[in-house]
């Protein structure tokens, strides 16, 4: 049996993310773009604190595709990352921290403007504990710019 390709690769890292990380994956979770289109690698950097534990009943219970890595604590956000980026087979990436949320249309709607326009890098809007997106660079879509034209402040 052939297993196609998923569309995007979620990918978050996560240390000491409890209880954030319910609302994290309950995000991810319900993403209308289907579960079929979805990989998600988390890696657990080394926490204490039952996140690798969540992650791997997560991971049995949910029709997503999911793969839990759990791994000494690396010293910071990238090493995470990247170890789920070496893994990740999806057409494209997209990094979640284990403390943000997605709107549930947020991962069709971004593959479906990275496809429209041919594009390698979107950006989209995520919210997270105690912080909002930051309103400068979210006033308007934008199909197909670049960061210097479109003067985009972050």
């Amino acid at each position: 049996m052939t297993v196609a390709q998923p569309d995007v690769t979620v990918v978050i890292g996560a240390y000491e993310a409890m209880p954030y990380l319910v609302d994290c994956l309950a995000s991810v979770e319900a993403q209308t773009i289907g579960h079929a289109r979805i990989e998600v690698i988390a890696v657990d950097d080394g926490s204490a604190d039952g996140t690798g534990e969540y992650l791997e009943e997560f991971a049995e219970r949910t029709s997503l595709d999911v793969t839990v890595i759990r791994q000494d604590n690396s010293g910071g956000p990238s090493g995470p990352r990247n170890v789920g980026l070496g893994k990740a087979t999806g057409r494209y990436v997209f990094f979640l921290d284990a403390d943000d949320r997605l709107g549930p249309e947020a991962l069709e709607r971004m593959v479906a403007m990275a496809d429209r326009n041919g594009t390698d890098v979107v950006l989209g809007r995520v919210e997270g504990v105690n912080r909002k997106p930051p309103t400068s660079m979210w006033g308007q879509t934008l199909e197909r710019t670049d960061v210097f034209s479109s003067n985009i402040k972050f």
